[in-house]
């Protein structure tokens, strides 16, 4: 309607300047483009507005010893997007936060008094906050994976993923991701369902469980995997020395 009202606005303070015969040809044409615009708006409301359908992810609530989890809503395709979420990047860590780099942590889940120990109950009915059902699986079994979003244009306090399908997804499938791809040294050890095996972290896995999910490992999670082997970026960091040559620095010098 703005777009509309603002082309009008012109076109009479164009017509009433203009000569007197052609002031009546000026606004038939300025009026039938005016209502070609107004019969237009539902249609740009339409576009400008917020897509409504069905969710593409659904909570599945606790039933016997099965935990609640997150399920897709949508047959998808293998790689392709599912869904985003977004939560405060805090310093601390607690049992329902997801490492998003070197120094933070995606929470969604608020902590207390106590930094470990969260109660997720509280967000089951927020709409930013169910990514904390997505239950883990190792990359090899996992029906997801995680992409770092860049949206710290937008926010800088607020962290952004985007959960892609590892496979084919159809609905009713349980969301799985491996949490070793984002965690290296896990606060809190816990078991993998699928597996029965221990999830301590991408630090504890084995030396070729490493090398396999290295490719799908998150940028901080590859860092610290060599900075564990010596191989810190102060230790391999190049400086220029003459023309065409490099040294490499070394210790406070990088």
């Amino acid at each position: 309607w703005f777009r509309a009202l603002r082309f009008c606005c012109r076109r009479l303070d164009r017509v009433s300047q203009a000569p007197l015969l052609s002031t009546a040809s000026s606004t038939v044409a300025m009026l039938r483009r005016a209502s070609k615009l107004i019969q237009s708006l539902p249609k740009l409301a339409q576009r400008g507005a917020a897509s409504v359908g069905p969710a593409r992810v659904i909570l599945q609530e606790s039933s016997g010893v099965l935990e609640t989890a997150l399920l897709s809503n949508v047959r998808v395709a293998q790689h392709e997007l599912l869904y985003t979420f977004k939560a405060p990047l805090a310093c601390e860590r607690n049992r329902h936060s997801l490492k998003y780099s070197t120094t933070e942590h995606l929470c969604g889940v608020p902590s207390d008094s106590d930094i470990t120990f969260t109660d997720a109950s509280g967000v089951k009915s927020s709409g930013d906050g169910i990514w904390v059902f997505m239950n883990h699986a190792f990359h090899t079994e996992a029906t997801v994976y995680l992409r770092p979003c860049e949206h710290r244009l937008i926010d800088p306090a607020v962290g952004c993923v985007a959960v892609y399908a590892a496979k084919d997804l159809v609905p009713g499938e349980p969301l799985t991701f491996d949490y070793t791809l984002n965690e290296w040294d896990t606060s809190t050890s816990f078991r993998c369902q699928s597996s029965g095996r221990m999830v301590q972290g991408f630090k504890h896995l084995t030396e070729e469980e490493q090398h396999r999910a290295m490719p799908h490992a998150w940028a901080h999670v590859r860092q610290l995997y060599d900075e564990h082997r010596g191989l810190s970026p102060h230790g391999t960091m190049l400086r220029l020395t003459g023309a065409g040559e490099y040294a490499w620095l070394q210790g406070d010098k990088a």
